[in-house]
C-alpha cells in the first residue's frame, strides 16, 4: 500500500532548505581587551541563521532563527539562553516564538524555561486515524488538509535534587494553547474535507490548559550534543476544566535516551531514543499528536519523529517510538573567533501508533519507518544546526528535507 500513497510529483513537496550564512560574535564580560575568552571566564555569544525554503503547498518561506546565551565555566550548557524564531511563507504559514532558559534561578538549584509563540497553518495533514491513515492518491490533495491558528505559552521548572554526573531533577510545568480554525480573516476550517467530516465544528476551537509533573535522570556529558551517557524522563500530564481547559484528558510519557561512544576520542557515537506516550480522554487533534514531557514534540511524521514521512501523517493517542542515529564528528575549526564542529549522521525512525485503546485492542499494528542521513554544525557547543534528508516507503521514498536548530535527541 505504501507505493500508492501519493503521486510522486505532488508528494515531492518541492522542499529545499538553504543555509545562507552564519553571523556570530562573542563578547568577553570579564576583560574587554581579551579577544578570546579563557576557559575559566564567562562570556556572551550569539548565533543565528537566515533560512529559505519552498514547497508546492506553502510557497516560499523565509525567516531567521537566533540564539543569545551566556557561557560560564561552572554551569553547563550555559547560564541562560534566549532564542527567537521568525518564520513565514508566501501562502500564509507562520511559526514565531521567543524562548528563555535560565539556570540557578535566585541562586537555587532551579532551572526555569518559558516560551510564547504563534503557529498558523493552511495545510496541516489529516489522513485518518492511527495506522489506518491513508492519503489516497486518487483523491484531491486538499481533501486531506486542515487549517488553524495556535497561540501558546509554556513555563516549567526543574529542581535539582542531585548534581552531575548523575543528575536528578523534579519537573513541574504548565502550558496553554488556544486553538481556532481558519486563516487571517477567515476563521473557518476547509469544508468538505476529511478533517471537517470527522471533527465537529464546536470541538475545533478552544483552550487547552495542561499541567505536567515528573522526574528526570540525566547522565549526559553534554546537553546540546551528547557523546556519552543517558537521559530518562517520566511525566504525567492532565488537561482539566478546573484550570481553564476546554477539554479533559490524562496522559503519561516515558522517554529513554542513551549515547555510546565507539572510539576513544568520542568522534563516532551511537545515539538512541525510545518513547512510550499515551493519553485517554477528550482532546483536539492538535493535542493528540503531541508527545508529552519536558521536550514537547509531535508524532508521527515530520522533522522530529518520523523523518521521511509528511508531517503528522499518523495521529494517535498511543505512541511507541524508537529512533537511532550514528553520529560521526569529522572536522572542527575556528572562524571569526568562534569554534565549530561538523558531523555526519545516519538515522532510523520507527513508530507504532494507535488512535485509541479500542484500536489497540484490535491488535492492528503496522511499523512506520523513516530513515536517512544528515549534517550537523555545532556552534560553540551550544548552538546546533541540523540538516536532515529523510526517506520512507510510506512516501514512495520521495526525499524530505529538514533544516532545524538542535538535535532531535
Amino acid at each position: 500500500m505504501w507505493t500508492n500513497m501519493m503521486p510522486r510529483a505532488r508528494s515531492y513537496f518541492c522542499v529545499f532548505n538553504i543555509l545562507l550564512a552564519g553571523l556570530s560574535f562573542a563578547a568577553d564580560s570579564i576583560d574587554d581587551e581579551k579577544k578570546v575568552p579563557a576557559p575559566n571566564e564567562s562570556y556572551y555569544a550569539f548565533g543565528g541563521i537566515p533560512a529559505l525554503n519552498y514547497s508546492s503547498d506553502a510557497g516560499f518561506g523565509f525567516g531567521v532563527i537566533t540564539s543569545i546565551y551566556k557561557k560560564t565555566p561552572i554551569l553547563q550548557p550555559y547560564k541562560f539562553a534566549v532564542d527567537l524564531q521568525l518564520f513565514m511563507t508566501t501562502k500564509g504559514q507562520h511559526s514565531h516564538y521567543i524562548r528563555t532558559d535560565i539556570l540557578n534561578v535566585a541562586k537555587l538549584p532551579l532551572r526555569i524555561r518559558s516560551r510564547v509563540g504563534l503557529l498558523a497553518t493552511t495545510n496541516e495533514n489529516f489522513c485518518g486515524f492511527g495506522v489506518s491513515a491513508n492519503c489516497d492518491a486518487s483523491i484531491a490533495h486538499q481533501y486531506f488538509l486542515y487549517r488553524y491558528f495556535e497561540v501558546y505559552g509554556t513555563i516549567d521548572g526543574r529542581y535539582k535534587l542531585k548534581d552531575a554526573p548523575h543528575k536528578i531533577e523534579l519537573i513541574a510545568g504548565w502550558r496553554g494553547s488556544y486553538y481556532w480554525p481558519g486563516t487571517w480573516g477567515d476563521y473557518t476550517s476547509y469544508s468538505d474535507t476529511l478533517y471537517a467530516k470527522n471533527f465537529l465544528e464546536d470541538k475545533r476551537k478552544g483552550f487547552a490548559s495542561v499541567v505536567e509533573a515528573g522526574v528526570m535522570f540525566d547522565g549526559r556529558d553534554n546537553e546540546p550534543s551528547p557523546t556519552k551517557g543517558y537521559w530518562i524522563e517520566a511525566t504525567f500530564r492532565e488537561s482539566s476544566p478546573y484550570w481553564g481547559s476546554s477539554w479533559s484528558y490524562l496522559g503519561f510519557n516515558l522517554s529513554l535516551r542513551g549515547y555510546l561512544p565507539l572510539d576513544s576520542q568520542r568522534r563516532l557515537v551511537l545515539a538512541g531514543q525510545a518513547i512510550f506516550d499515551g493519553m485517554v480522554g477528550e482532546a483536539p487533534l492538535q493535542e493528540i499528536v503531541k508527545v508529552g514531557g519536558s521536550l514537547l514534540q509531535t508524532a508521527y511524521g515530520g522533522s522530529e519523529i518520523g523523518r521521511g514521512v509528511r508531517s503528522l501523517y499518523f495521529p494517535g493517542r498511543i505512541k511507541v517510538i524508537k529512533q537511532l542515529e550514528m553520529r560521526y564528528r569529522f572536522w572542527g575549526f575556528d572562524f571569526l573567533k568562534q569554534h565549530f564542529d561538523t558531523s555526519a549522521v545516519t538515522f532510523l525512525d520507527l513508530g507504532v501508533i494507535s488512535w485509541d485503546l479500542k484500536e489497540l485492542e484490535k491488535n492492528e499494528f503496522k511499523p512506520l519507518l523513516g530513515f536517512g542521513g544528515g549534517f550537523r554544525v555545532a556552534w560553540n557547543e551550544a548552538f546546533i544546526i541540523r540538516l536532515d534528508l529523510g526517506f520512507s516507503p510510506i512516501e514512495s521514498y520521495v526525499p524530505r528535507f529538514y533544516l532545524k536548530i538542535g538535535n532531535v535527541f
